[in-house]
């Protein structure tokens, strides 16, 4: 059988299936990647995210991923500093609950619920401390993006997932600039268990008794409520506003 290699466009995403040893008719390497016949000629924009300069080293990597940005990661070594906010905001716009909803909500929209349910006890904190805290409710679930979402009950029976979760989640954090502590960690799982609650009541419709809601308070989160879930681009554009928020570049900071 003839080995063949789908050579992937580093400009605009278009695939050729032919051999590993020859480039598609027309198409050149370029230091960015590939480039189609298309882009060479200028008939397409070549995208405005930045492309890691080293991508065709993973191009034939078994463990590793293509982020929309254009860098890849090795999920069996993560490399966390080339994922970009746009990956980030672009993976979390998978739905929550396995999609097992009336309406699709996003990952996303849920982060950002995360944060706004924080808001009272990071302003008590104020400064860096409630800073820290805002950032790690809109990032709590950000390794999702990459390695995608697994609903609870799956999870909890694969610990090689929560492992690599836990690594993403590190590394994430480092490469990005927020900082767990013992009381974050717990603020923002108390403020996710409540967004579970709310989102099961107005997203699912359903009011049932989960193990995991077991002493929580509904009728203290009766008056926060979720009006209608965002399209996917939309709560994509409104993580990335949070995110701009609370990582400010340099830029933004000496506007």
């Amino acid at each position: 059988m003839t080995q063949t290699i789908t050579h992937t466009c580093a400009g605009c995403s278009a695939a050729f299936v032919g051999s590993p040893g020859e480039l598609p008719p027309g198409w050149e390497r370029t230091a960015q990647g590939l480039a189609c016949g298309d882009c060479l000629s200028g008939q397409f924009h070549q995208r405005e995210l930045p492309i890691a300069a080293a991508a065709s080293t993973w191009e034939r990597c078994e463990t590793a991923v293509e982020l929309l940005s254009g860098a890849y990661v090795d999920l069996a070594d993560p490399d966390c500093s080339v994922v970009q906010p746009i990956d980030i905001a672009a993976g979390l716009r998978a739905p929550r609950f396995c999609g097992q909803t009336r309406q699709f909500y996003t990952i996303a929209q849920h982060c950002c619920l995360v944060l706004r349910l924080v808001g009272p006890t990071a302003r008590a904190l104020g400064g860096e401390k409630g800073l820290q805290l805002r950032r790690c409710a809109l990032m709590h679930d950000a390794a999702e993006a990459i390695i995608h979402d697994v609903t609870r009950p799956l999870k909890i029976q694969l610990p090689d997932y929560q492992r690599i979760e836990r690594l993403f989640e590190t590394r994430l954090a480092a490469a990005i600039g927020w900082e767990w502590t013992e009381f974050r960690r717990v603020t923002v799982k108390r403020a996710d268990i409540a967004a579970l609650a709310i989102e099961q009541r107005d997203i699912k419709g359903s009011t049932d008794a989960w193990p995991i809601f077991d002493g929580l308070d509904r009728e203290a989160l009766k008056s926060i409520t979720i009006r209608r879930a965002w399209q996917p681009d939309e709560a994509q554009d409104r993580f990335l506003e949070a995110y701009a928020d609370l990582f400010p570049t340099e830029e933004r900071l000496a506007a």
